[in-house]
């Protein structure tokens, strides 16, 4: 990197200064004479110092710096800006290191709670180093084996200067009602469809009607002495339930689909501005994944690593008809997974059609063959005889 300098030279004759340059052999990069008065030289900065010396008669005035010099200068004019940038960047660097929140995805708070001092324990938790990927690992799959009856699956993921941590809460199986002496009732009001008793007293028959509570297979069985024999009534009862649903479903049905074509690109966000380190060419519809590589809770400002992938779009204007269909299967198929118990759905009515104009609203009754077993508890009196 040179070192030169322009110098400006006024006097009343610049062409004697030109030779005494010449005589002195100070090397003359560039040169230019504006007047007689006003000479313009490119020389090297080490040679301006003997310029001011001999220049007692002419006014010597460095008018631009080159390479270092000028690199120098910038640096002197702007030092506290420079200065608190390279602070800046060794702070951002330095917090980059800490973690500052601990999300802990899941909406029940015991969980929650239990999972928050369990990794307090290991010192993940707000204003804390950072943890390498195989601490993380240790921790997670400590946390797993120390609480094994209530998670199934533990994640931790670091997102710039935090954590976030989703699980999977073991399901614990439900355990069956029973009873030493017990009858079989009805869940609720019901039609009885199918009645499967393999042991106690059938009370009630099929496509009877039944009220929530009433017994329809009985364990206790009056011989005809009216001696009362209890037992252990078991069986399975299937009844017709009735339920009144409400649903709405849009005339304008649009599809999405992956083509299978992905570009990995660098972003930097500021100020909610995406600006890719590296052009490329939009797809027309896409969805994203987002990794957040580093982000500053100084400046609204990150760093991502995204995944774009392309998505082709169908989209498609329903009629009334094709609306009402599909709405009444996405009912049916709500209503199903919501209860475990329903068998299959009988019967669909609608009892009242609307059109708001981008989309359908119906009121529906839907009739459902569902399972309405229930165990009720047999206590017997000191005075009976209980057989087996």
């Amino acid at each position: 990197m040179n070192n030169n300098i322009l110098v400006k030279i006024e006097g009343k004759n610049v062409l004697n200064y030109i030779k005494w340059l010449i005589k002195n052999k100070i090397n003359i990069i560039d040169m230019k004479i504006e007047k007689h008065n006003i000479l313009y030289v490119t020389i090297d900065y080490q040679n301006y110092a003997l310029l001011k010396k001999y220049s007692k008669t002419y006014k010597v005035s460095i008018i631009k710096k080159y390479g270092r010099l000028k690199l120098f200068d910038i640096i002197k004019n702007n030092i506290v800006i420079i200065s608190s940038v390279i602070i800046s960047i060794i702070f951002l660097y330095y917090i980059s290191g800490y973690i500052f929140s601990v999300d802990i995805i899941y909406n029940n708070k015991e969980i929650v709670s239990l999972i928050t001092k369990e990794l307090n324990k290991y010192d993940i938790k707000k204003f804390s180093r950072k943890k390498d990927y195989h601490y993380l690992e240790k921790v997670k799959n400590k946390i797993l084996k120390d609480n094994n009856d209530v998670l199934e699956w533990l994640e931790i993921e670091e997102e710039g200067t935090k954590y976030i941590i989703r699980l999977v809460e073991r399901k614990k199986s439900i355990v069956k009602e029973e009873y030493d002496y017990q009858s079989i009732i009805a869940k609720k009001d019901a039609i009885i469809s199918n009645i499967q008793a393999t042991s106690g007293e059938k009370v009630k028959k099929e496509n009877e009607y039944v009220h929530q509570g009433e017994t329809i297979i009985s364990g206790i069985i009056t011989k005809p002495n009216e001696t009362k024999v209890y037992k252990k009534a078991s069986g399975i009862v299937l009844g017709e339930v009735w339920y009144k649903i409400e649903i709405e479903y849009p005339l304008y049905y649009q599809e999405e689909s992956l083509t299978g074509k992905t570009k990995k690109i660098i972003s930097l966000y500021f100020l909610n501005e995406e600006i890719p380190l590296l052009p490329y060419k939009k797809y027309k519809h896409f969805n994203r994944e987002t990794k957040t590589l580093f982000e500053s809770i100084f400046i609204p400002s990150k760093l991502t690593y995204e995944k774009i992938h392309e998505v082709n779009v169908k989209e498609d204007i329903l009629t009334m008809d094709e609306a009402t269909n599909k709405a009444i299967n996405l009912a049916k198929e709500k209503l199903i997974n919501s209860n475990n118990n329903i068998k299959e759905i009988k019967n669909v009515e609608i009892l009242n059609k609307q059109n708001l104009n981008s989309k359908i609203k119906l009121n529906l009754f839907i009739s459902a063959i569902e399972d309405i077993t229930k165990v009720k508890e047999e206590i017997p009196n000191e005075e009976e005889i209980v057989e087996n």
